[in-house]
C-alpha cells in the first residue's frame, strides 16, 4: 500500500504525456515493479504520477543491421521471448539474473533507465558493453545520449522537464562473444557484484573488449582503463591477472550492504571478470 496521497494520469499520446511531465511535481510511472516496491516502502514519495502504459510506440524490439533498438515499455520477460534479444548472450545472461517471474514480467527497460535499481544493474551493465544509446523525446523534439553519459550524470541532469525515454539502441555483432557473471548473496536474489564482458578477438588475442560492472558500485560503469590494458593482449591467466592489478576499490568506490568489505568485493569482482574473459 502506498501511504502518501498522489495524483495519477494515464495519457493516451506521447505529446499528452510530455505536456503533463512539463508541469512541476509530475514524474514518470513506467509500471516497473521496482518503483512500486520503493513507493510502498516510502523510499519514493510521488506527488503526481504520469503512467506511460497507454502511450503507443514504446513497446517494440527492432533489429536492423548491427543495431538493436528496444522500446522503454518492453519488459524483461518480453525481451527474453524475443529472438533478436536472445541472439545476444550477454543480454540473456543479464536478464536471467532475475528469478522472480513477477519482477521479470513487470520490470522494463524504462524502469531500468529511470530508476537504476538493484534488479536493473545487470541489464544496464550489459547495455554498456553494447555501446548503448538512449533515445529521448520532449518539448524540444528528439535527441540521443550515450548510456554511459546518462548513467554517470544521473537522471536529474540527463533529462530536462517534460522529456521521456523512448528506447535504447544497442550495437551488436556476430564476431563478439559476451557473458554476464555475478555473485548472488546467499542465493537470495541479491547480486553483490556482477561483470558484463564482451570480447572481439583474433584467434586468442583480444582485439576489442568492453567490461561493465554492477551491484558493487552505485551506478553501473564501464572499466575503460582495464579495457585498454587488455586490448591487444593474448587471453592468458597471467595477462588477465596483470591487467586486474590496476583495479582499486578506492577508484571504483566499491560498496555493497551485504558485503561491507570493499577489498573482498574487489576480489570477487576480479574473479568474475577473469572468468568471463577466459570464457570468451
Amino acid at each position: 500500500m502506498i501511504l502518501n496521497p498522489f495524483s495519477y494520469s494515464a495519457p493516451q499520446t506521447i505529446q499528452e504525456a510530455i505536456s503533463l511531465l512539463s508541469e512541476t511535481g509530475f514524474e514518470v510511472f513506467t509500471g516497473d515493479q521496482a518503483y512500486i516496491g520503493n513507493a510502498k516502502k516510502g523510499i519514493s514519495k510521488p506527488a503526481a504520477l504520469v503512467s506511460l502504459r497507454n502511450v503507443p510506440g514504446l513497446k517494440f524490439v527492432i533489429n536492423y543491421g548491427d543495431q538493436l533498438e528496444i522500446g522503454s515499455a518492453v519488459s524483461f520477460g518480453a525481451m527474453l521471448a524475443d529472438s533478436a534479444v536472445c541472439s545476444v548472450p550477454v543480454l540473456v545472461d543479464a536478464l536471467k539474473t532475475i528469478k522472480d517471474p513477477h519482477l521479470r514480467n513487470h520490470s522494463n527497460v524504462g524502469g531500468a533507465l529511470y530508476l537504476n535499481g538493484a534488479a536493473h544493474g545487470p541489464l544496464l551493465a550489459a547495455f554498456l558493453t553494447l555501446n548503448g544509446k538512449v533515445n529521448i523525446t520532449g518539448p524540444q523534439g528528439e535527441r540521443q545520449i550515450l548510456l554511459e553519459t546518462y548513467l554517470l550524470n544521473g537522471i536529474t541532469a540527463s533529462l530536462t522537464k517534460g522529456e521521456i525515454i523512448r528506447s535504447v539502441v544497442l550495437t551488436t555483432t556476430n564476431t563478439a562473444s559476451g557473458s554476464f557473471h555475478f555473485i548472488d548473496y546467499l542465493k537470495a536474489g541479491k547480486i553483490v557484484c556482477g561483470a558484463a564482458v564482451l570480447v572481439d578477438k583474433d584467434e586468442n588475442t583480444i582485439s576489442k573488449i568492453r567490461i561493465a560492472i554492477s551491484g558493487c558500485v552505485k551506478v553501473p560503469v564501464r572499466l575503460s582503463a582495464l579495457e585498454e590494458s587488455l586490448n591487444g593482449k593474448e587471453i592468458t591467466k597471467d595477462n588477465i591477472d596483470t591487467a586486474l592489478r590496476g583495479l582499486s576499490p578506492d577508484d571504483l568506490a566499491i560498496s555493497n550492504d551485504s558485503i561491507p568489505n570493499p577489498s573482498y568485493l574487489l576480489h570477487l569482482l576480479k574473479v568474475l571478470i577473469k572468468r568471463a574473459v577466459l570464457k570468451s
